[in-house]
C-alpha cells in the first residue's frame, strides 16, 4: 500500500504507525508541519528504513497518492487535506476491525482525568489475579504496536485495557462507520470542560466521549449524570450501567482507584481481592506521584493535571496538609474558576508562565489579594522558589508535614515539550535539588 503518516508527533503514535507499514513492506510518507531539525530523533530512523519526509508544509498530491491516510489525532476531521484522502484510519480503527480483536475481552476507558490511573489499576489487579492483560492507547502506547506483537506471535490476553481520548474515540468512530466491536466495558471515569481550544462547546466534546457506547457494549461504567443517557443509547439494563457517586466524603485511596473497582467488580472479580491487589499499586507517574519524601516535605509531581479542576482534585487528596503549589502554563480556553477555591487553601503559589496564566491565574490572584511567586518561564526557576518558599514555612512550623505540590492546570506547549516533559524535570530537580540559584 501508498501510506500517509499525517502528523508523526511527539508521542510516538505516528514514528509507531510508520514503523508498522515499512515492515510490512508498504511505502509510507510522512508530513509534518515541524520542521526536520525538530523532528530529527524520529525522523532519521524512518527515513534510514525507507520512509519519505515531508516537513514545514502539507501537500495536496501527498493525499492524492496515499491509499491509507493514518491521522495524528490532535488533527480534526474538518481539515481540508482529508478531502482529498481515499480511506483515513486510526491506530484503534486498525487494531479493533482486527481479527485479534475478537479474542480478548476488550475494556475501553475515557473521561476527562483519571484514565491513565484507572487503566493501569485495572490492568495491575486482573495480573495480580493471574490474568494475562495488555494496555494501550492515550498513555503512549500505540495501538500498531500492539497489533504487531501480535502478528508476530505473542498471545492475545485475556483482556485488552484501553486508555482512549476524546480525539481517539472520534477518530476511530468514524474509521470503523460509527460501530466499535464488542467491549466488555467501557468507562468515563469523569467529564470537566477540556479541550475547549479544539472543540466549538462543551457538548461536543462529551458528544465525541459518547461515541464509545452503543448496541456493542454489555456494560457501562459513567458519572451519575450520564446514567440515563448511556441506558437509552446503549439498550442496557440497570444492573449493567454503573453509575459512580462522586459526592461524598472517600479517602483518598478510594477516590484515586474508584474506577478501577468498578470495572473489576464488574468484571466478576471479589471485592476483598481486589482491595488486596490494590494495595500494592504504585501509581503513574505525573499523577499525584509522590517523587519523594524530604524530612517532613512530601514533594508530588501532577504535570498530567492540565485542567483547573485536576487541581482541585489533587489539592483535596492533601487538604490536610500544608501545599506549596506550582501551577500556570498554556491556556486551554476552559477558564480557571475552580482555582480560586485552590488558591484560598494552598499556603504558597508559584507561577509558571504562559498564556493560561497571564489571562487567568494573574488577575484572579490580584484580585483575591493572594500574594505569589513568579511567573517563571523555567521549571528550575519555580522549583527553587516553591522550595524557598517550603523551607521558610516549615522552619516557623516545625514537625509539620508539608507539601511541595506540581499541579499546572494548564497546559505546557509554550515552554515544554509536553506534560510529561514539565514533569520529568520537575522530578529531576526534586531528586538532585543541586541547581544552582535560578535565572529569572
Amino acid at each position: 500500500m501508498k501510506v500517509l503518516v499525517f502528523g508523526l508527533g511527539v508521542h510516538g503514535g505516528g514514528y509507531a504507525a510508520a514503523r508498522y507499514y515499512l515492515a510490512h513492506g508498504d511505502e509510507v510518507r510522512i508530513t509534518d508541519l515541524k520542521g526536520t531539525d525538530a523532528l530529527k530523533d524520529s525522523l532519521t530512523p524512518l527515513v534510514e528504513r525507507g520512509a519519505t519526509c515531508i516537513t514545514g508544509e502539507h501537500r495536496k498530491e501527498d493525499f492524492l497518492w496515499a491509499d491509507i491516510v493514518v491521522k495524528n489525532p490532535s488533527i480534526p476531521l474538518t481539515n481540508p487535506y482529508l478531502a482529498y484522502a481515499k480511506k483515513v484510519v486510526s491506530d484503534f480503527s486498525v487494531l479493533l476491525s482486527s481479527p485479534y480483536i475478537r479474542k480478548t475481552h476488550f475494556i475501553a476507558i475515557t473521561g476527562t482525568k483519571g484514565k491513565t490511573t484507572s487503566a493501569y489499576a485495572t490492568a495491575h489487579v486482573l495480573e495480580k489475579l493471574g490474568h494475562t492483560v495488555r494496555l494501550c492507547g492515550n498513555m503512549g502506547i500505540s495501538c500498531y504496536t500492539v497489533l504487531e506483537e501480535w502478528e508476530q506471535g505473542e498471545p492475545v490476553p485475556e483482556y485488552l485495557v484501553a486508555e482512549m481520548s476524546s480525539w481517539q474515540i472520534r477518530d476511530a468512530s468514524y474509521a470503523l462507520g460509527g460501530k466499535f466491536p464488542t467491549e466488555s466495558i467501557a468507562v468515563i471515569t469523569n467529564f470537566y470542560p477540556d479541550h475547549q481550544n479544539s472543540y466549538a462547546s462543551l457538548d461536543d466534546y462529551l458528544k465525541d466521549k459518547l461515541k464509545l457506547f452503543g448496541r456493542w457494549t454489555k456494560s457501562a461504567i459513567v458519572p451519575d449524570f450520564l446514567v440515563g443517557q448511556i441506558r437509552k443509547q446503549t439498550h442496557l439494563g440497570r444492573r449493567q450501567v454503573w453509575g459512580i457517586d462522586r459526592t461524598t466524603k472517600r479517602s483518598r485511596k478510594q477516590i484515586q482507584y474508584e474506577n478501577a473497582y468498578a470495572i473489576l467488580i464488574a468484571l466478576g472479580c471479589k471485592p476483598k481481592a481486589v482491595f488486596q491487589a490494590l494495595s500494592s499499586f504504585q501509581g503513574v507517574p505525573h499523577r499525584h506521584e509522590i517523587v519523594t519524601v524530604r524530612g517532613n516535605l512530601i514533594i508530588v509531581n501532577d504535570s498530567a493535571a492540565t485542567i483547573p479542576e485536576a487541581v482541585a482534585f489533587t489539592c483535596s487528596l492533601f487538604e490536610t496538609l500544608p501545599i506549596h503549589l506550582i501551577t500556570g502554563g498554556t491556556d486551554k480556553k476552559v477558564g480557571a474558576d475552580a482555582m480560586e477555591a485552590v488558591f484560598h487553601q494552598v499556603r504558597s503559589v508559584t507561577l509558571l508562565d504562559g498564556s493560561f496564566t497571564r489571562l487567568y491565574l494573574l488577575p484572579m490572584l490580584k484580585r483575591l489579594q493572594i500574594p505569589f511567586h513568579g511567573p517563571y518561564k523555567t521549571m528550575h526557576a519555580a522549583w527553587r522558589h516553591a522550595k524557598m518558599q517550603a523551607d521558610a514555612y516549615m522552619a516557623v512550623h516545625p514537625g509539620v508535614r508539608n507539601v511541595l505540590l506540581l499541579s499546572p492546570g494548564a497546559a505546557s506547549f509554550e515552554y515544554f515539550v509536553n506534560e510529561f516533559d514539565r514533569g520529568d524535570q520537575f522530578r529531576s530537580l526534586a531528586i538532585s535539588d543541586n541547581a544552582e540559584t535560578p535565572q529569572e
